[in-house]
């Protein structure tokens, strides 16, 4: 409750309706100079003035003491019915969805890795046993490969993931 707004909302109001503070004091049986204080701040009506002041204007005791119109209030924001968890969960969920091709894409990618890897090692043990071959040194460098390029792709989309999280679970709104 703001004094000098409810104030200032009564002298709004007392204009509206084209009466002068001697005028509105009549009606509410008290003295100029005790609108005059209302107005300015310097003092508030009491319960009684506040009644028969909301009953002369057509508003509420409430607007009165807020100083404002219902109407021109900004509705209360609502509370928001996710916990930042929920949030972050929703969107990092939606990003999986967005990017569910280029999953398939990399995973067939490192799998023929792992298949070629494979295969040529395979094909070494059975050339050469355990002795050591070319092709078992390009088959362990292939899985290497594959395990390199899975470690930098998974950095890669966490990070991306990450941000695309934090723009639109964490934006303030514009309300």
């Amino acid at each position: 409750m703001d004094q000098i707004k409810t104030g200032k909302f009564i002298a709004e109001l007392r204009r509206k309706n084209k009466l002068t503070q001697e005028e509105l004091g009549r009606k509410l049986g008290v003295s100029n100079k005790t609108v005059s204080r209302w107005e300015n701040g310097n003092y508030m009506p009491d319960i009684e003035a506040l009644r028969l002041l909301a009953k002369e204007f057509g508003v509420s005791m409430e607007e009165l003491l807020d100083g404002e119109t219902a109407s021109s209030k900004k509705p209360p924001k609502k509370p928001d019915p996710f916990t930042p968890k929920e949030r972050a969960d929703f969107w990092r969920r939606n990003w999986k969805r967005e990017n569910f091709g280029w999953f398939i894409f990399w995973g067939v990618v490192i799998g023929l890795f792992v298949i070629t890897g494979l295969a040529f090692t395979v094909l070494s043990f059975f050339l050469f046993g355990f002795g050591s071959s070319n092709i078992f040194i390009a088959g362990t460098g292939i899985f290497l490969i594959a395990g390199l390029l899975s470690f930098i792709l998974y950095i890669y989309f966490y990070n991306k993931m990450c941000i695309y999280v934090d723009n639109n679970a964490y934006k303030l709104s514009e309300d």
